[in-house]
């Protein structure tokens, strides 16, 4: 939802205004960072050609580990997508999800959606399944999936900035969380929902947006808050059972 902030001042006066605010940033923010998200390959060259092949090399068989993974990866609503998180913390945060991660996560995708929103309508790009009708996506898609441009991938930014805000939280197991953050980017491929370049794309918006993200008094409230409460439930030894299929699924055994 969107918030204001009435101690903003107005550029033109000496008055105030309401000054509209998306997630943690003003428009213009979202606005700067999707129009700096790289473009596709331009059709019909090399480096489209590249990108097709390296999306190809990322499909994985259907009913595989991987596959499974990609299809539990496509829940990004924050009180569940913390579920990606659990296995490097020993956690099960979807049981009780923690208030400070769940405002964290809720306000980044916010700026994720109004940002990537802005990189979308630069360019409309067909996703693979549409291009390839033989193409087989881990998850049922409708005609919103359609007309929804493939470029950026919007899961992809959430999966980097909510592997950053975890990382944050608990430094300790930086490596893994960002490692699982990407996955999430990459299990859209998997899917057959994006294509190679429209990941990365994604993935480096949210390298970019969390840069801008961390900078804001409301992130930083609410990530010391963070901190306290995955501590907590970290020490209630709570564990995932759907750890061992990720670690098959992504090679960590």
């Amino acid at each position: 939802q969107a918030r204001h902030d009435e101690n903003a001042a107005d550029e033109h006066g000496d008055g105030q205004q309401l000054i509209e605010v998306v997630g943690h940033h003003q428009r213009h923010i979202h606005q700067r960072l999707g129009q700096a998200t790289p473009l596709p390959p331009e059709p019909g060259s090399q480096a489209e050609r590249a990108d097709q092949a390296a999306t190809r090399a990322g499909w994985v068989a259907p009913g595989s580990p991987r596959w499974t993974l990609a299809q539990n990866h496509a829940e990004i609503s924050p009180a569940l997508a913390l579920g990606h998180f659990d296995c490097p913390l020993g956690t099960r945060l979807s049981e009780a999800p923690p208030p400070a991660l769940v405002r964290l996560f809720s306000r980044a995708l916010e700026d994720i959606s109004a940002s990537a929103r802005v990189a979308k309508a630069r360019i409309f790009r067909p996703r693979p399944f549409v291009d390839d009708p033989s193409v087989t996506t881990c998850i049922r898609v409708d005609d919103s999936y359609r007309t929804n441009s493939s470029a950026p991938s919007s899961h992809a930014t959430a999966g980097i900035v909510f592997g950053l805000i975890m990382a944050d939280a608990a430094p300790d197991q930086a490596d893994a969380l960002t490692y699982r953050g990407r996955a999430i980017g990459e299990s859209r491929l998997v899917c057959g929902l994006h294509y190679a370049a429209d990941v990365t794309a994604g993935q480096q918006l949210g390298y970019d947006l969390f840069e801008a993200i961390v900078a804001t008094p409301a992130y930083q409230a609410d990530i010391a808050q963070a901190r306290a409460e995955l501590a907590a439930a970290r020490r209630l030894g709570h564990t995932n059972p759907t750890c061992a299929a990720e670690r098959l699924a992504l090679g960590l055994n």
